[in-house]
């Protein structure tokens, strides 16, 4: 029966549902959306009757990322949810666990609009946010003492401001945020850093090899109780990718997410007069035109890892299909966001419905069977 509701509820959303709110524009439905779910999770008994409603389980797809338990493999990637404003919720719309943020240690009010833009044909959404954000003190004062229903990350980059003129600045400036969360008093469960944003001021990138290997020296330092993620973009080529993960084998990351936004407006998913309307427009791009490359990104990141980190595969998670494959191709879990958009609210339901019937199909008893075989 709970199925059964899902899957109506999906097709209700796209048929329906994308016909009424694809008249607006993206970041206010955006915007309405998480407030109205933060306002949901504070009513009493709305969260356990979502969860009732919503939330797919099946032992085949419990799992452990870092150590972490996953009751589902599907997470909220950073980006959707900047504030946690979601977290109270979170496990009724179907997902495992999330990364909330990115959260930056200063304030920034976001670039220039628009900053979200929908292309429908394509299944892409414009990304212009760069690390749009209230604050460390304030995400963190708002969840003091709040606990998870699920595995909660908070995601943390650099305040994306002109002060900020050199990396060390920059690592500085990363370290004061990841201090705060560890002396808070909020459950985390992993802390994700996030280098893969490309919609920021100043040219201060973590991708170079040396770059980063400063960044995590200093990250480690900290000393988190908990795991870290790294997220990695996905523009970089293979020789650059392999650089930066021999640097991440001999640190302090428990697992790589592969990955952002695709830069490429050649990207062959694109709709050819939808991208070449959007010539005027900045940003970078996440949904479908991600899909191939990330997957690319996922097995050479499984194959190079030896067990020193896990993978988490990140782009173009519309469908079981395409997570499953993500899992065949080395990824422990994936995350998801643009899809959310397009196939709905409940689209991590959906795909872990359709994960169980795949798992079964190919034979394996979990998730955890499945991972890498298609890299190996």
């Amino acid at each position: 029966m709970r199925k059964v509701l899902i899957r109506s509820a999906g097709i209700v959303y796209r048929v329906v549902g994308t016909r009424i709110f694809f008249l607006f524009d993206s970041e206010p439905i955006h915007n309405a959306f998480l407030t109205f779910g933060e306002i949901l999770g504070r009513v009493p008994f709305a969260s356990p009757l979502i969860r009732w409603l919503f939330r797919y389980v099946h032992p085949s797809l419990h799992t452990r990322v870092a150590g972490i338990d996953l009751e589902v493999p599907i997470g909220l990637a950073a980006g959707f949810d900047h504030e946690g404003q979601l977290v109270r919720i979170i496990d009724g719309l179907g997902f495992g666990f999330e990364s909330m943020g990115t959260v930056t240690n200063g304030v920034y009010g976001g670039n220039a609009y628009p900053r979200l833009k929908r292309l429908v044909r394509s299944q892409a959404l414009l990304v212009n946010k760069g690390f749009k954000s209230t604050g460390i003190d304030a995400v963190l004062s708002r969840l003091h003492g709040h606990s998870f229903t699920v595995p909660v990350g908070i995601s943390l980059g650099r305040t994306n401001t002109n002060t900020h003129e050199t990396h060390a600045d920059a690592i500085a400036d990363i370290i004061a945020s990841g201090t705060k969360v560890r002396n808070a008093n909020v459950p985390f469960a992993y802390v994700e850093i996030n280098i893969s944003c490309p919609n920021l001021s100043r040219d201060i990138s973590f991708l170079e090899p040396e770059r980063l290997r400063e960044l995590l020296v200093a990250v480690a330092q900290i000393g988190f109780a908990v795991p870290v993620f790294l997220k990695m973009p996905i523009h970089i080529t293979d020789k650059e990718a392999v650089a930066l993960l021999a640097v991440v084998r001999d640190s302090c990351v428990n697992a790589i997410i592969f990955g952002n936004l695709q830069h490429d407006r050649t990207e062959k998913h694109f709709d050819a007069d939808e991208i070449a309307n959007m010539k005027d427009y900045r940003g970078h791009w996440g949904g479908v035109p991600c899909r191939e490359r990330s997957d690319e990104l996922v097995k050479l990141a499984y194959v190079h890892a030896q067990g020193a980190y896990e993978v988490i595969g990140c782009g173009g998670v519309f469908t079981a299909e395409d997570a499953y494959r993500k899992i065949r191709l080395g990824a422990s879990a994936v995350q998801l966001a643009s899809s959310t958009v397009f196939r709905g609210p409940l689209v991590a339901s959906e795909i872990s419905i359709g994960l169980v019937g795949l798992l079964m199909r190919d034979g394996f008893a979990s998730i955890h069977d499945a991972v890498g075989v298609d890299a190996r």
